[in-house]
Order: structure tokens, then C-alpha cells, then sequence
């Protein structure tokens, strides 16, 4: 076992209400670990590591790489009594876990005035911050200007696209040109159809986060029939759209993001249901388009519709720090990393850039250089974004694992919407 608890000098512990304008040199080294769940950020984190270390002598960091497991690498140090210091996690593992969590107090963590309010608000429960942001993202029906432009022979103006039927139209008009371009695609993974798509259904097409709240409790004790749920049927035409056009259509359900994001960024499907996240997969392939933004999941035919004119985004991931297995001084340490990872130009370049993302931190000059960001940044400037707090904090953790296979057994025809419904409905009522 690593050994994590060493003694800083008093100066240094004073020193760790703020980041220390100097560095503080201690007699002796607290040694502290971060635990990430960001796929494709390893060489940009250790970078920052590095830097970190560097500026603060008194404190030595282990990198404890990305896992594909993710949630269950994170609890099996838990279960080991080898809990991270600092861990990179989602907001519904922050909320479930926050007894284990040091809080995040403003009046010494003076860093949180520069951390956006709205994405901090995402990780602040009866008033007690527990988690500071890593980026702010948005999802939606991500689209390859150059290949819709290819497969019509026309300039694309994704302002045109309004509704539904705007969509039809246009997958209709890519189907038919010769081009061989799938009009859409959809990634065949319980994560995404499972939490991202499904979850609009409990998010805010409710209304805001109390009315959220109460319609999934309405749903847990019986009083619902999803079946006849507007936004669930509503949702669901949209998912039908796109499972008609389907890029993956022969093998629907392989999942695997890195080939779909080869086929979207290379003109093979011209739109797909992702995030801005994505860039990560799609920046550095080769052949790849240039031009690249979000439309909406729309959910009527109506031009009018504020639901078809936003976007969903969050604060999808935050940094936390752990203090149940690290001592007082470790705790110390951990949110000095946490102030430096965050509001560092020099950590914020490499993340930012990393990540392809727009940063949620007030004292930023970084613009990222995707264009999927730049189009969630858009619909963030002119308060087009959908509030999903149903998403972050409303769905259990294993809600995307659970339901993820009726999505996934509805997207390959082994049960129909009202199957798919009923299996939904089991669960939340299970969890009463």
C-alpha cells in the first residue's frame, strides 16, 4: 500500500486556504493521489502534475491513470482503504458518496468566485459545495457540415433545421442522393442511450428541478403510465428518426465510440448523437471535416417549441476530495491541487485543449479550439440549454447500466416502445 500521510510544516498547512503566491517549502512531503474517470486526458493530466509539483514542493502527487471501469475502479480504492485524494467523477457519485467528502468552504476556498455559478450549483447539496467543475459540455445531434453538404449538393444552414420533420426532410434528402453517407448514427452503448438520450425524458422538458423531483417520484410510486408519457413518446419519434437512418444499423448495438467517431469525422454518417466531448475521438483523424456543430433533440413538429430550440448541457465532472481515508493534511493538499488544476492558465490550456471543451471558470482566457464546443458555447451565450438536473442528480448510478438494455434491446428490434416503457417504469418503481 502506498504510503499517502506525511506532516506539512505549519506554514504550509496555512498556506492551503489559497494558492500560495510563492512556493511553500516544507520539511517534509505529503503525498496525495488523483484519481480520474476522463478518458484521453493521461498525457495532458501528468503534464499538469508535473507543473503542480514544481510550483509546490511540499506536495508529491501519484496519477492513477484512467480505468475503463471507471465507478468501480473508484470503489475498489475505497475498499482497499486506498481512497484518492482528489478523484475526476460524476455528479451522481459526488451526491451518494458526499459523506466521504470534504466540503469545499468559500470563505477559504476564495478560488470558488471565479468557478461559474451554474456549473458549481450542479455539485452544491443543502448548501455545501462538494465538487468544483471541470468544464461545462452539451450534447445533442452532432452534425458534419461537409458531409450533409456533400451528400445534397447544397450549403448547409443548421438555423433551418427547426423541428422533426426539418430533420426528416433533411435525412431524407442525404438518403437519397448517391453519395453512400448515412444520414445518422447512433453509438449502440447503454451509457449513451441509456443515461443521455433516455434521461431528456426526466430532465427539463418537467420544468425546473422541483418539478423534475416530483415527477420521478410520481413515477416510483405507480401514479404514471410512461407508456402515454408525452415527452417519453415524444423523446422516443425523435429515436425512431434516427434509428431509420441508422449508420450502424446492420450491428446496432457494438458500441464502440472510436470507430463511430472515425465514420462521423471522415463523412461516413452525417449526423450523430453525441457530445462535445466527442472532439477527443474526432480531432486528430485523419481526413476529418472541418466543420462540425449541435442541433437540438427535437421533440415536436412545432417551430415554436422552446424544446426544440436548446440544447442540454452540464457540468458533467468534478473534482472531489476525499475526507474519510485522507487525513487532515491530505485534505489540505487535495484542494490546493484542486484550486491549481482548475484555475492555472497553464492547467487550464492543457485540460482545456484536452478535453476540447468549454471551461466553466470566470478567470479563463482559454477558447477551445473545437468547433463542437464553440457550438455549445453559442447556445450557452444566447440561453438556449436545457437544465438536466433529472440527469445529474435524479437518475441513480446505475440507472444507465439498468436501462440501457431495454434502449438498446428496443434500438435492435427485440422489443417494441411500450416494452421498452414497462422496463423503465419497473425500475423506478423499484426504487421506491
Amino acid at each position: 500500500m502506498r504510503t499517502k500521510t506525511l506532516t506539512l510544516t505549519l506554514a504550509a498547512v496555512a498556506a492551503t486556504a489559497t494558492l500560495a503566491a510563492t512556493p511553500v517549502f516544507a520539511e517534509e512531503v505529503t503525498n496525495i493521489s488523483f484519481y480520474t474517470t476522463q478518458s484521453g486526458t493521461d498525457e495532458q493530466f501528468k503534464a499538469v502534475i508535473a507543473e503542480f509539483e514544481k510550483q509546490n514542493p511540499d506536495i508529491k502527487v501519484e496519477y492513477l491513470g484512467y480505468d475503463s471501469s471507471e465507478l468501480q475502479k473508484w470503489m475498489s480504492l475505497y475498499a482497499s482503504n486506498d481512497a484518492p485524494t482528489v478523484a475526476l467523477i460524476d455528479p451522481i457519485n459526488i451526491s451518494s458518496n458526499k459523506e466521504r467528502m470534504a466540503v469545499f468552504d468559500p470563505a477559504k476556498e476564495v478560488f470558488l468566485e471565479n468557478v461559474d455559478p451554474g456549473a458549481l450549483a450542479t455539485y452544491t447539496y443543502d448548501g455545501n459545495v462538494y465538487g468544483v467543475p471541470i468544464s461545462v459540455q452539451g450534447y445533442g445531434i452532432l452534425y458534419n457540415k461537409t458531409a450533409i453538404e456533400t451528400a445534397t449538393g447544397e450549403e448547409f444552414d443548421p438555423s433551418q433545421i427547426k423541428t422533426r420533420a426539418d430533420l426528416r426532410a433533411l435525412y431524407e434528402k442525404i438518403a437519397a442522393s448517391d453519395s453512400g453517407i448515412a444520414p445518422a448514427m447512433f453509438t449502440g452503448a447503454d451509457w449513451s442511450l441509456g443515461s443521455h438520450f433516455l434521461g431528456l425524458a426526466f430532465s427539463g422538458c418537467r420544468g425546473d428541478s422541483t418539478a423534475q423531483t416530483e415527477y420521478v417520484e410520481k413515477i416510483k410510486a405507480g401514479e404514471i403510465d410512461f407508456k402515454s408519457d408525452e415527452y417519453w413518446n415524444a423523446l422516443m419519434d425523435t429515436f425512431d428518426l434516427i434509428k431509420e437512418f441508422n449508420y450502424n444499423a446492420v450491428d446496432p448495438i457494438v458500441g464502440n465510440v472510436d470507430i463511430d467517431a472515425q465514420a462521423f469525422a471522415t463523412g461516413k454518417a452525417a449526423t450523430w448523437f453525441n457530445g462535445d466531448w466527442s472532439w477527443v475521438q474526432i480531432k486528430d483523424v485523419e481526413g476529418r471535416g472541418e466543420e462540425f456543430g449541435i442541433l437540438p433533440v427535437f421533440m415536436s413538429d412545432d417551430p415554436e417549441d422552446p424544446l426544440n430550440q436548446i440544447i442540454p448541457t452540464s457540468a458533467p465532472k468534478a473534482y472531489c476530495v476525499d475526507a474519510s481515508q485522507n487525513d487532515e493534511a491530505q485534505v489540505a493538499a487535495g484542494k490546493r491541487f484542486v484550486e491549481f488544476i482548475t484555475m492555472e492558465p497553464f492547467a487550464q490550456e492543457q485540460i482545456g485543449q484536452a478535453l476540447g471543451a468549454t471551461l466553466p471558470y470566470k478567470n479563463t482566457d482559454f477558447v477551445a479550439d473545437s468547433p463542437l464546443a464553440a457550438s455549445t458555447a453559442a447556445y450557452v451565450a444566447e440561453g438556449k440549454t436545457l437544465d438536466i438536473y433529472g440527469v445529474n442528480l435524479l437518475l441513480p448510478s446505475d440507472f444507465w447500466l439498468e436501462n440501457g438494455v431495454p434502449m438498446l434491446q428496443y434500438l435492435s428490434d427485440v422489443i417494441d416502445r411500450d416494452a421498452a416503457a414497462d422496463m423503465v417504469q419497473e425500475y423506478w418503481m423499484s426504487q421506491k
